[in-house]
């Protein structure tokens, strides 16, 4: 633990703790990217959300239910859950989940849809609208105009629909701190304003301007200048600068006693523990170079999944930000980059240690001394507000090399630089990165990838293709390959568990995709601890349809970790009608873990399929099996 203490990068009340040991292998002569990645806010988001959630309520609607998945969705669920407000979010095509938020006080309740893509809207979003659609209209409820409020890009479908609906319409880019995230979150109560302060807080220098909406923004989007690196310097470190001649207050790598010594960090910061160490000066040479909390955590990610630890081991450490990983793993599994994220139930769950995994915790901001890391040792602690970490995350994985820039502009590197650190090593993208990117904020498959809606659709129209169980054990049906079938002679589920586990590879994972109800079904989100007691490799889950699943065949490029996956499906005991089409949305969660199954055979990897023919007695049934 002293070691965090004394490598620490600090702004604005953010904290991490650990990057310059992680990022000790990266040559001081490594281009670093000259500015952050630009981020620029819709200005006009924050008053008009208040605005709206003000006209909502004062007629009772006071219920908010978020239709849209990827990403920004995630982002959403990250910031309702820290701060405690309630959201509904329908992100997958389950009819149990659907049906039950459907019929969940219709009369209080207000739908936010969303999509980022410019030419077609989520079979989902598509599904989740006609069926509320329908619900209001059965129960005299006759304003649409004011149930339905759109987040979309410019010129999409969606945006159509709503001013055909006569609805409120947001037209934004997708992001976590951008109308996709902020609007669902805002209107179900969230204070946006003071995450946008938080984010701008890290983002701008010191000095303050006259600002819109009743808080201070800066008329402009600012991008700060990264401070001069400077190598071989063991002095103290000295508190680094944005742009020319303007000083960075409050801005400041601090190591070992130098802590206290720089400037005073911004309210809730961690940095004044008062130890010291002998590693300090390098660690201090380092801290000055990444003198940026987003550049210093991007700089450790790179040269960890460079140096071959590309599992990221996300875990919450319990001082008050809940969320944050499922999102940052949405991120980077979507993107298609090498590094697999693995979210942890807390900081000490199975997964959180081994040779090739790099263990980062993320909470609040941390009052002087409260030790980081959840009561583990962690190679990255991630501390402050959730408005700076939102901001401060987006840019460290694009100065990484690990997702897109979102815009643009986002990619502005020096001349003859060779890009963002790690991007042209083992960090960086696979071969489909950038297909994968646009499901990262879209929520849907590409044309390519699982979950594709023409492949969906065609699934729908030709139907299910016959599948018959290898064995039945209790209320769990064993699908498997061929070619696992006749390798392995297992008749039981837990030697069916057993024999697969042994086709991850050495440095693999094991993937488990539920295509379940998250509400319903959350039992089974002990499936991964279960399965990583017994299994000596990293173990993920995702839950189908709803989020971009990691092994799912998303990147597939050279140096992407080979995955054996564990598809989870479930009976149906009552359907609901998608209005408008030719099927329920039952017919269409099959028709997406078909589809899944389908292209992750096609693409060679190793499937296990459990069908659970009761839910509750499936999951129970697989927990007891595997020990939980």
């Amino acid at each position: 633990m002293p070691d965090l203490l004394d490598d620490v990068t600090a702004a604005a009340g953010l904290t991490v703790f650990g990057a310059a040991a992680v990022a000790g292998g990266i040559d001081t002569r490594t281009p670093l990217p000259d500015r952050l990645p630009d981020w620029s806010p819709d200005y006009d988001v924050v008053p008009r959300v208040t605005a709206l959630r003000a006209e909502l309520r004062a007629v009772g609607l006071d219920r908010i239910v978020l239709a849209g998945g990827g990403a920004p969705a995630r982002a959403a669920e990250a910031i309702t859950r820290t701060l405690g407000v309630p959201l509904t979010v329908l992100s997958g095509t389950d009819p149990h989940g659907a049906a039950a938020a459907v019929a969940d006080r219709l009369q209080r309740t207000v739908v936010v849809l969303t999509s980022a893509s410019a030419t077609s809207t989520a079979l989902a979003t598509d599904s989740h609208r006609r069926a509320y659609l329908q619900a209001f209209e059965e129960h005299n409820i006759h304003d649409p105009g004011r149930r339905f409020v759109f987040v979309t890009v410019p010129g999409s479908p969606l945006a159509t629909t709503a001013l055909e609906m006569g609805a409120q319409l947001f037209l934004a880019q997708p992001g976590a701190l951008s109308a996709f995230s902020l609007v669902p979150a805002g209107l179900a109560g969230a204070d946006i304003g003071d995450l946008v302060e938080q984010a701008f807080a890290l983002a701008e220098p010191p000095r303050r301007r006259s600002a819109p909406a009743g808080f201070a923004l800066p008329t402009a989007g600012f991008t700060p200048a990264l401070p001069t690196p400077r190598t071989g310097d063991a002095g103290p470190a000295t508190p680094g600068g944005f742009g020319t001649g303007v000083p960075a207050a409050g801005v400041f790598a601090a190591t070992g006693a130098s802590a206290a010594a720089g400037p005073p960090a911004a309210a809730g910061a961690s940095t004044d523990f008062g130890s010291s160490s002998a590693s300090g000066n390098r660690a201090e040479s380092d801290a000055v170079r990444f003198g940026h909390p987003a550049v210093a955590l991007g700089a450790a990610l790179a040269a960890a999944v460079a140096g071959g630890r590309d599992k990221l081991a996300l875990a919450s450490d319990g001082s008050g930000i809940v969320g944050l990983g499922e999102w940052v793993a949405e991120l980077l599994t979507a993107a298609g980059s090498r590094a697999v994220p693995v979210v942890l139930e807390t900081p000490g769950s199975w997964g959180h240690e081994g040779p090739d995994v790099l263990s980062v915790t993320t909470g609040g901001a941390l009052v002087p001394g409260v030790m980081p890391g959840g009561g583990i040792a962690p190679d990255l602690a991630v501390n402050g507000p959730l408005g700076a970490q939102l901001l401060a995350w987006e840019q460290a994985l694009t100065v990484a090399g690990l997702v897109e820039p979102a815009t643009p502009a986002a990619s502005a590197i020096p001349a003859g630089s060779a890009g963002p650190v790690g991007s042209a090593g083992p960090a960086g993208f696979s071969a489909a990165g950038s297909a994968g990117s646009a499901r990262a904020v879209t929520g849907a498959g590409g044309p390519a990838g699982p979950g594709s809606q023409e492949g969906v659709l065609r699934v729908l129209d030709l139907g299910l293709p016959p599948e018959a169980p290898a064995f039945v054990d209790g209320a769990v049906e064993v699908h498997c390959s061929a070619e696992f079938r006749s390798a392995v002679g297992a008749t039981t589920l837990i030697g069916a568990l057993d024999e697969f586990a042994r086709t991850v590879p050495p440095g693999g994972i094991l993937a488990v995709h539920a295509h379940l109800d998250p509400t319903a079904d959350a039992a089974a989100l002990a499936l991964r601890t279960g399965l990583a007691g017994r299994v000596v490799r990293a173990v993920t889950f995702a839950w189908g349809g709803t989020q971009v699943q990691p092994g799912a065949g998303v990147g597939g490029g050279a140096g992407t970790p080979a995955a054996s996956i564990i598809q989870i499906t479930g009976a149906v005991s009552a359907d609901l009608r998608v209005p408008g089409r030719p099927y329920t949305f039952g017919d269409l969660q099959a028709a997406e873990a078909a589809d899944d199954r389908q292209v992750l055979l096609d693409r060679g990897l190793p499937l296990l399929r459990l069908h659970l023919t009761d839910r509750k007695s499936g999951i129970d049934q697989l927990l007891a099996a595997l020990g939980g």
